[in-house]
């Protein structure tokens, strides 16, 4: 289980406590973000609807910012919006099914250790990263989280040689040859019960709800004849 976050960001902006926001499905609905919480498959935010509405709870990339930035915590990507395909760090979660994210800087890479596991001393542990680093290439270095009894572990490297995706945002694709679908946000997971290859996943506008990212293996391009129909 992941720890509740004090912001989280999405194409729409950075999402603090005490933010005003509004519904993107319901557009009756806008209060002040009371809390973001992990459901187990996505970050949910939870408004109190004004005037003396009830709570509203959603996921969070289906909601837009009304206010300004109230404060800065940690930076942590909504996962179906990342679009880095490349970084000078790698943080591999086990937690979300061997994923990996993308940082440019060890202060990006430790922020989302940190959110998403949980650390007790951020300065600390960026130092012991920046430090690694100079010494030489990192290899998922375990970092092990506060935020469970287990503590759930976390694992970064320094840049490695990836594939590119084979397919951008935006573009129009099937799926098993299935109806067209437009390709909103890409994923980079490592299958350690296959040599610890990885492989290109994609999220898609077209989905309803929550999805797990469909593979590349199974993404081709989308006909002319396909997109007329």
């Amino acid at each position: 289980m992941l720890p509740n976050l004090k912001d989280i960001e999405t194409r729409a902006g950075r999402f603090t406590i005490g933010a005003t926001a509004r519904s993107t499905k319901y557009r009756n609905v806008q209060g002040t973000v009371t809390a973001i919480r992990w459901t187990g498959y996505f970050y949910s935010i939870e408004i109190v609807c004004k005037p003396g509405g009830g709570p509203h709870s959603d996921n969070a990339a289906n909601y837009e910012l009304l206010s300004p930035l109230t404060w800065p915590t940690f930076n942590y990507v909504n996962p179906n919006a990342q679009q880095a395909t490349a970084g000078e760090f790698e943080v591999l979660l086990p937690g979300e099914r061997d994923r990996i994210y993308f940082a440019d800087t060890a202060e990006q890479a430790i922020a989302l250790v940190a959110a998403t596991v949980g650390l007790y001393d951020q300065e600390q542990e960026v130092a012991y990263l920046k430090k690694l680093a100079e010494a030489g290439p990192v290899d998922e270095r375990c970092w092990r989280g506060s935020a469970s009894l287990e503590g759930q572990p976390a694992y970064i490297s320094t840049r490695q040689q990836r594939p590119a995706p084979r397919f951008d945002v935006g573009e129009s694709v099937t799926f098993y040859g299935d109806t067209p679908s437009t390709i909103s946000g890409r994923a980079l997971y490592k299958s350690r019960h296959n040599y610890g290859q990885t492989e290109w996943h994609y999220f898609y506008a077209e989905s309803r709800g929550d999805h797990y990212p469909m593979s590349e293996e199974i993404t081709e391009p989308a006909t002319p004849a396909a997109l007329a129909a």
